[in-house]
């Protein structure tokens, strides 16, 4: 069965909306490189790669089910930001705009009964579950960290483990 018109141009901005957050989060990684925080640098680095794994996922299905991928321009990512803080609620923001793309898109495959994309957004589904719980342990572990240099160090140290296809 051919994937539906309209969801295939959603799945389509999808796979863009995935790869426009492994760019931002690549971007991350080199505000953290930037500060010398190698572990932090790492964990978004980490997690681009996973972002790029979502995309190319949407990307198999769409041409797995006959129809084409568009892959679209991507927006210069924010590269500066005021303290570790402020980039991990940058992340979280994120995570949380692609959970709302995700239900989005869930719901249109409800729509025009779809089930093979349903079950396939439920894996994503379930994944941005883990993204966002992810995004706030880390929110949490760095507000406690309060930027003090040593406690920062610390967290830095064990974002450090994080390797690509680890979860966050």
């Amino acid at each position: 069965m051919n994937l539906n018109e309209k969801l295939a141009s959603a799945m389509n901005d999808q796979v863009n909306a995935e790869l426009a957050a492994a760019h931002n989060y690549l971007a991350i990684s080199a505000y953290f490189d930037a500060n010398d925080l190698p572990g932090f640098a790492q964990w978004f680095r980490a997690q681009s790669a996973e972002e790029t794994q979502h995309a190319m996922k949407f990307y198999d299905f769409i041409m797995r089910r006959d129809a084409d991928v568009t892959v679209g321009a991507i927006a210069q990512p924010k590269q500066d930001f005021a303290s570790p803080l402020d980039a991990i609620e940058a992340g979280l923001k994120m995570e949380q705009g692609v959970s709302a793309q995700i239900h989005a898109l869930f719901a249109l495959a409800r729509e025009v009964q779809d089930y093979a994309s349903q079950s396939l957004l439920t894996w994503f589904l379930d994944e941005q579950v883990e993204e966002e719980d992810s995004f706030r342990n880390l929110l949490i572990k760095t507000k406690a960290a309060a930027n003090d240099p040593w406690n920062l160090q610390m967290l830095d140290s064990e974002l450090g483990q994080r390797t690509e296809g680890s979860e966050g």
